[in-house]
């Protein structure tokens, strides 16, 4: 009885050691950022690249302009995106680096 209890116990931990790791899939991939970017064009509005992009992560007012920031974890790169405040369109944007 001792000897099958000590090789569960082995088998559960040997399992434990060999399960390969779990990937979020809510976490984008540096392709999958970078093709969503692609998709950016000059005349959208806020809604269509919050459709493309989703929220920011950060956005900073000016007279002319209201930027939207993403930030993101993979090599710590960010993008940014002004809208004009006359129309609310792209303006400019900054895409990420990585």
């Amino acid at each position: 009885m001792k000897n099958i209890l000590l090789s569960v116990i082995i088998l559960s931990l040997v399992g434990c050691v060999f399960t390969p790791p779990t990937i979020d899939p809510t976490v984008q991939t540096k392709r999958q950022i970078t093709y969503n970017w692609s998709q950016v064009a000059d005349y959208f509005t806020k809604k269509e690249v919050e459709n493309i992009l989703g929220p920011p992560t950060d956005i900073q007012y000016s007279e002319e302009a209201e930027i939207w920031k993403y930030e993101y974890n993979i090599a710590r790169s960010f993008g940014t995106i002004s809208f004009r405040r006359s129309d609310n369109r792209v303006w400019f944007l900054s895409k990420p680096s990585f």
